[in-house]
């Protein structure tokens, strides 16, 4: 028996990784009833759809997520803990498997607590964005400091309440910026779902190259750097250049100029519809990614995913992720150590694209997006949960 808590997540967010993971993790549990915890909104998400490996195993239970202000700390963590109590207590002698699907300092000491309380009892907890946290200023008053991230992973670890990391490079910065925790996290590599996409549909041998920045844009995106690069790169070559933004804006980013910048207009603080996404990035030709690693140093990429999902190169920074794919699986676009790099290289594929190139570049992503379906993921998944997995992963590109 599997348990999922999903106690933070509401409506769309993270849905396609709660989606992508439970059905890993299905396939790597063969014939175990699953059950999942989480909001309603959360939960119709994630499983409005049809799943041929999860239909009629998995279980989805209410849980309306209460306020996530840190100033209920204390509530938050004494409400998982009850909550730990009321789920996990009738089931404990079948000491069933306990994975949170968001991990957040309330729910990290709850389970602790809880281990202390139960025998048999260990659980996982998944690691997203938010552990940026332990790169920030922190408070003096030591009962504040127990409520960050840094307190939360730094100390009263035990090997039966660990954490997984969604790339290889975020458990390697989490244990230089926390020494000691390295030993307590897994890797497990950001699964995705599978989806039928026209990716190679795309005819990039015309008069004009589109470059797309995804998601959510803001800094630690690199937007700042993308406008500057929409301006200087050159249009007087043999193709033209055009930059799409397909995503949201970040608040605060308005006061860029990105006059150079096209997309669906005006460009909005809200998620573009699916149907809108998909159509943008179905006529571009590369991804760019110019990432912050500050944050990225320590976050999983979702656009990763739709770059894989589209098999779209890419024109990006080099970060231990491009690293990890261009070592896996091969070219996958362009590697750039700078803003400058990046300018003369798309300028190059103005002047200088190769076809063929290309090709081979998009059948090297599809071979990533193989290795990160969830009945590929299983694999790790199931290393893990044998107990190889932080031995296994340590920095190791499989």
């Amino acid at each position: 028996m599997v348990l999922f808590y999903e106690l933070t997540q509401h409506g769309m967010s993270h849905a396609p990784f709660t989606r992508a993971f439970v059905e890993m993790v299905a396939h790597a549990s063969p014939g175990e009833p699953l059950t999942i915890y989480g909001n309603p909104s959360h939960l119709q998400a994630a499983f409005g759809e049809p799943s041929t490996v999860l239909d009629g195993r998995l279980t989805q239970l209410p849980y309306h997520t209460p306020t996530s202000d840190p100033r209920y700390f204390w509530k938050l963590m004494s409400d998982t803990l009850g909550f730990l109590r009321q789920t996990y207590g009738p089931l404990r002698a079948q000491q069933p498997t306990v994975i949170f699907l968001t991990g957040q300092p309330h729910h990290i000491w709850a389970a602790r607590l809880y281990r202390m309380m139960t025998p048999g009892f260990r659980c996982h907890l998944v690691l997203h964005g938010d552990v940026v946290g332990i790169r920030l200023p922190r408070a003096r008053n030591p009962l504040e400091r127990m409520r960050d991230y840094t307190s939360a992973i730094a100390h009263r670890n035990h090997p039966d309440v660990r954490f997984i990391a969604l790339e290889t490079h975020i458990r390697a910065n989490i244990g230089r910026e926390v020494p000691g925790s390295a030993d307590f996290i897994d890797v497990i590599r950001h699964p995705c779902m599978p989806a039928e996409t026209a990716w190679q549909t795309i005819n990039p041998a015309d008069h004009a190259l589109r470059f797309g920045l995804l998601g959510i844009a803001g800094k630690s995106k690199g937007l700042d750097v993308y406008a500057r690069l929409a301006l200087r790169v050159r249009r007087d070559l043999v193709r033209r250049p055009e930059f799409r933004l397909v995503g949201k804006l970040q608040r605060g980013s308005e006061q860029l100029d990105l006059s150079g910048i096209g997309g669906p207009l005006p460009f909005s603080h809200e998620f573009l519809p699916r149907e809108v996404f998909d159509s943008e990035l179905a006529r571009l030709h590369f991804v760019v990614l110019p990432y912050n690693m500050e944050y990225y140093g320590l976050s999983a990429s979702g656009v990763l995913l739709d770059v894989l999902r589209w098999r779209r190169p890419v024109v990006a920074f080099d970060t231990p992720v491009m690293r990890e794919l261009t070592e896996r699986f091969g070219d996958i676009g362009v590697i750039c150590r700078d803003e400058a790099e990046m300018a003369a290289a798309i300028d190059r594929l103005l002047v200088d694209f190769d076809p063929a190139r290309y090709a081979q570049q998009q059948r090297n992503l599809d071979a990533a997006y193989r290795s990160r379906l969830p009945d590929a993921a299983a694999g790790e998944y199931l290393a893990l949960r044998s107990g190889r997995g932080a031995a296994q992963q340590e920095l190791k590109v499989a």
